[in-house]
Protein backbone atom coordinates (compact mmCIF):
# COMPACT_ATOMS: atom_id res chain seq x y z
CA UNK A 1 0.00 0.00 0.00
CA UNK A 2 1.15 3.47 -0.75
CA UNK A 3 0.05 7.07 -0.36
CA UNK A 4 1.76 10.45 -0.52
CA UNK A 5 0.89 14.02 0.40
CA UNK A 6 2.47 16.79 -1.64
CA UNK A 7 5.84 15.11 -1.86
CA UNK A 8 6.10 16.22 1.76
CA UNK A 9 5.09 12.85 3.09
CA UNK A 10 5.32 9.56 1.27
CA UNK A 11 4.54 6.27 2.93
CA UNK A 12 4.71 2.70 1.72
CA UNK A 13 3.59 -0.20 3.84
CA UNK A 14 2.68 -3.86 3.50
CA UNK A 15 0.01 -3.68 6.20
CA UNK A 16 -2.60 -1.27 7.57
CA UNK A 17 -1.04 -1.87 10.97
CA UNK A 18 2.13 -0.03 10.00
CA UNK A 19 0.13 2.91 8.63
CA UNK A 20 -2.02 3.07 11.74
CA UNK A 21 1.03 2.92 14.00
CA UNK A 22 2.43 5.97 12.23
CA UNK A 23 -0.85 7.87 12.53
CA UNK A 24 -1.41 7.07 16.20
CA UNK A 25 1.65 9.12 17.13
CA UNK A 26 0.74 12.15 15.03
CA UNK A 27 -0.64 15.47 16.23
CA UNK A 28 -2.67 15.80 13.04
CA UNK A 29 -6.19 14.46 12.46
CA UNK A 30 -5.78 11.21 10.48
CA UNK A 31 -8.33 8.75 9.16
CA UNK A 32 -8.48 5.82 6.75
CA UNK A 33 -11.55 4.71 4.79
CA UNK A 34 -12.03 1.70 2.52
CA UNK A 35 -13.23 1.58 -1.06
CA UNK A 36 -16.86 1.87 0.12
CA UNK A 37 -15.99 4.90 2.28
CA UNK A 38 -16.36 2.88 5.47
CA UNK A 39 -14.22 4.17 8.30
CA UNK A 40 -11.29 1.87 9.06
CA UNK A 41 -9.43 4.10 11.48
CA UNK A 42 -9.44 7.52 13.15
CA UNK A 43 -6.53 8.39 15.42
CA UNK A 44 -7.12 9.62 18.99
CA UNK A 45 -6.35 13.20 18.00
CA UNK A 46 -9.07 13.03 15.34
CA UNK A 47 -11.55 11.36 17.67
CA UNK A 48 -11.06 14.19 20.16
CA UNK A 49 -12.23 16.75 17.59
CA UNK A 50 -14.70 14.56 15.72
CA UNK A 51 -17.71 15.17 17.95
CA UNK A 52 -18.40 11.44 18.15
CA UNK A 53 -19.90 10.25 21.46
CA UNK A 54 -17.32 9.04 23.93
CA UNK A 55 -16.89 5.27 23.64
CA UNK A 56 -18.48 5.05 20.18
CA UNK A 57 -16.45 2.91 17.78
CA UNK A 58 -16.71 4.25 14.21
CA UNK A 59 -14.81 1.32 12.70
CA UNK A 60 -16.73 -0.21 9.79
CA UNK A 61 -19.30 2.59 9.73
CA UNK A 62 -20.31 4.81 6.84
CA UNK A 63 -20.50 8.53 7.58
CA UNK A 64 -24.30 8.55 7.74
CA UNK A 65 -24.23 5.69 10.29
CA UNK A 66 -22.29 7.75 12.83
CA UNK A 67 -24.34 9.51 15.56
CA UNK A 68 -22.77 12.91 14.95
CA UNK A 69 -23.61 16.19 13.21
CA UNK A 70 -21.42 15.52 10.16
CA UNK A 71 -23.50 12.47 9.23
CA UNK A 72 -25.76 15.01 7.49
CA UNK A 73 -22.91 15.73 5.07
CA UNK A 74 -22.37 12.06 4.24
CA UNK A 75 -23.34 12.43 0.56
CA UNK A 76 -20.81 15.22 0.01
CA UNK A 77 -18.05 13.40 1.90
CA UNK A 78 -18.56 10.08 0.10
CA UNK A 79 -18.82 11.77 -3.32
CA UNK A 80 -15.49 13.47 -2.58
CA UNK A 81 -13.96 10.13 -1.53
CA UNK A 82 -15.09 8.55 -4.81
CA UNK A 83 -13.60 11.42 -6.82
CA UNK A 84 -10.27 11.03 -5.04
CA UNK A 85 -10.19 7.28 -5.64
CA UNK A 86 -11.24 7.55 -9.29
CA UNK A 87 -8.81 10.35 -10.14
CA UNK A 88 -5.99 9.03 -7.93
CA UNK A 89 -5.34 12.65 -7.01
CA UNK A 90 -5.26 14.44 -3.68
CA UNK A 91 -8.17 16.76 -2.92
CA UNK A 92 -8.02 19.58 -0.33
CA UNK A 93 -11.02 20.21 1.88
CA UNK A 94 -12.11 22.42 4.73
CA UNK A 95 -13.30 20.51 7.81
CA UNK A 96 -15.05 22.40 10.59
CA UNK A 97 -15.20 20.30 13.75
CA UNK A 98 -17.64 20.94 16.57
CA UNK A 99 -16.55 19.15 19.72
CA UNK A 100 -16.57 19.41 23.51
CA UNK A 101 -20.10 18.20 24.24
CA UNK A 102 -22.44 20.91 25.48
CA UNK A 103 -19.74 23.57 25.20
CA UNK A 104 -19.75 23.13 21.40
CA UNK A 105 -16.25 24.35 20.71
CA UNK A 106 -15.33 24.93 17.08
CA UNK A 107 -12.03 24.06 15.40
CA UNK A 108 -11.51 24.29 11.63
CA UNK A 109 -8.97 22.11 9.86
CA UNK A 110 -7.39 22.21 6.43
CA UNK A 111 -7.53 18.64 5.15
CA UNK A 112 -6.00 16.69 2.31
CA UNK A 113 -7.67 13.50 1.17
CA UNK A 114 -5.45 11.24 -0.89
CA UNK A 115 -6.03 7.82 -2.50
CA UNK A 116 -4.72 4.73 -0.78
CA UNK A 117 -3.05 2.70 -3.52
CA UNK A 118 -2.38 -1.03 -3.64
CA UNK A 119 -0.94 -2.67 -6.77
CA UNK A 120 -1.79 0.44 -8.77
CA UNK A 121 -5.46 0.47 -7.73
CA UNK A 122 -7.29 2.74 -5.32
CA UNK A 123 -8.57 0.73 -2.37
CA UNK A 124 -9.62 3.61 -0.14
CA UNK A 125 -8.62 7.08 1.02
CA UNK A 126 -6.35 8.54 3.67
CA UNK A 127 -7.27 11.87 5.22
CA UNK A 128 -4.87 14.18 7.02
CA UNK A 129 -6.17 17.40 8.56
CA UNK A 130 -4.08 20.17 10.06
CA UNK A 131 -5.50 22.54 12.64
CA UNK A 132 -5.97 26.13 11.45
CA UNK A 133 -4.69 27.95 14.51
CA UNK A 134 -5.38 31.43 13.16
CA UNK A 135 -8.84 30.73 11.76
CA UNK A 136 -10.64 32.62 14.54
CA UNK A 137 -13.12 34.50 12.43
CA UNK A 138 -14.73 31.32 11.11
CA UNK A 139 -15.00 29.97 14.65
CA UNK A 140 -16.60 33.20 15.84
CA UNK A 141 -19.19 32.86 13.09
CA UNK A 142 -20.30 29.52 14.54
CA UNK A 143 -19.97 30.51 18.16
CA UNK A 144 -22.21 33.53 17.62
CA UNK A 145 -24.81 31.55 15.68
CA UNK A 146 -28.21 33.02 16.33
CA UNK A 147 -26.70 36.37 17.20
CA UNK A 148 -25.67 39.25 15.00
CA UNK A 149 -23.06 37.73 12.68
CA UNK A 150 -20.64 40.64 12.45
CA UNK A 151 -17.54 38.46 12.48
CA UNK A 152 -17.60 37.44 8.84
CA UNK A 153 -18.42 39.20 5.58
CA UNK A 154 -18.97 37.46 2.25
CA UNK A 155 -18.49 40.57 0.08
CA UNK A 156 -15.10 42.13 -0.48
CA UNK A 157 -14.43 45.07 1.82
CA UNK A 158 -12.29 47.08 -0.58
CA UNK A 159 -11.60 47.57 -4.28
CA UNK A 160 -7.88 47.52 -3.54
CA UNK A 161 -7.61 43.78 -4.21
CA UNK A 162 -9.05 41.65 -6.97
CA UNK A 163 -11.27 38.71 -5.96
CA UNK A 164 -8.41 36.28 -6.60
CA UNK A 165 -6.00 38.39 -4.57
CA UNK A 166 -8.48 38.37 -1.71
CA UNK A 167 -8.68 34.57 -1.94
CA UNK A 168 -4.89 34.35 -1.64
CA UNK A 169 -4.84 36.88 1.22
CA UNK A 170 -7.53 34.91 3.06
CA UNK A 171 -5.53 31.68 2.94
CA UNK A 172 -2.24 33.41 3.73
CA UNK A 173 -3.71 35.08 6.81
CA UNK A 174 -4.61 31.67 8.16
CA UNK A 175 -1.13 30.20 7.88
CA UNK A 176 -1.81 28.13 4.75
CA UNK A 177 1.40 27.48 2.82
CA UNK A 178 2.00 28.65 -0.74
CA UNK A 179 1.83 25.05 -1.98
CA UNK A 180 -1.48 24.46 -0.20
CA UNK A 181 -2.95 27.74 -1.48
CA UNK A 182 -2.00 26.71 -5.01
CA UNK A 183 -3.79 23.38 -4.66
CA UNK A 184 -6.89 24.91 -3.13
CA UNK A 185 -7.19 27.51 -5.89
CA UNK A 186 -6.01 25.20 -8.71
CA UNK A 187 -3.21 27.58 -9.68
CA UNK A 188 0.57 27.27 -9.64
CA UNK A 189 2.72 28.17 -6.63
CA UNK A 190 4.38 30.81 -8.82
CA UNK A 191 0.97 32.38 -9.43
CA UNK A 192 0.32 32.49 -5.68
CA UNK A 193 3.65 34.26 -5.19
CA UNK A 194 2.78 36.75 -7.93
CA UNK A 195 -0.59 37.52 -6.34
CA UNK A 196 1.09 38.06 -2.95
CA UNK A 197 3.70 40.35 -4.48
CA UNK A 198 0.93 42.37 -6.10
CA UNK A 199 -0.82 42.64 -2.74
CA UNK A 200 2.45 43.68 -1.04
CA UNK A 201 2.89 46.43 -3.61
CA UNK A 202 -0.65 47.70 -3.21
CA UNK A 203 -0.45 47.77 0.58
CA UNK A 204 3.12 49.01 0.86
CA UNK A 205 4.30 46.05 2.97
CA UNK A 206 7.20 43.68 2.48
CA UNK A 207 6.39 40.59 4.55
CA UNK A 208 3.48 38.33 5.35
CA UNK A 209 3.60 39.42 8.99
CA UNK A 210 3.21 43.05 7.91
CA UNK A 211 0.37 42.07 5.55
CA UNK A 212 -1.49 40.28 8.35
CA UNK A 213 -1.13 43.35 10.58
CA UNK A 214 -2.33 45.57 7.72
CA UNK A 215 -5.40 43.40 7.15
CA UNK A 216 -6.35 43.36 10.83
CA UNK A 217 -5.96 47.15 11.06
CA UNK A 218 -8.24 47.63 8.05
CA UNK A 219 -10.80 45.01 9.06
CA UNK A 220 -10.03 42.64 6.18
CA UNK A 221 -9.83 39.72 8.63
CA UNK A 222 -13.64 39.87 8.65
CA UNK A 223 -13.81 38.80 5.02
CA UNK A 224 -14.23 35.18 3.92
CA UNK A 225 -14.90 33.87 0.40
CA UNK A 226 -18.51 32.76 0.10
CA UNK A 227 -17.76 29.04 0.28
CA UNK A 228 -16.17 29.50 3.71
CA UNK A 229 -19.34 30.94 5.26
CA UNK A 230 -21.08 27.58 5.02
CA UNK A 231 -21.87 25.83 8.30
CA UNK A 232 -21.25 22.42 6.73
CA UNK A 233 -18.65 20.13 8.26
CA UNK A 234 -16.92 19.19 5.01
CA UNK A 235 -16.30 21.44 2.00
CA UNK A 236 -14.14 20.14 -0.88
CA UNK A 237 -11.89 23.00 -1.98
CA UNK A 238 -11.89 22.86 -5.74
CA UNK A 239 -11.75 25.91 -7.93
Amino acid sequence: MHFSLDNELEIESKTFGALISFMRNSNDYWYIKDIESRIIFINDYGLHYSGLPKGFNPEGKLDHECPVYWSENADVIQASDKTVMASKKTMPALMTCIYGGRQKRVQPFMAEVTPLIENGKSIGVVGRAKKLEMYSMYARYHLTHGQEQTSVCQTTLTDLFTDREFDVVFYAMHAVSTQDIARCLAISPDAVTQYLQSVYTKTGVNTLTQLIEYCYCHGYDKYAPFRFSSTEFYIPLVA
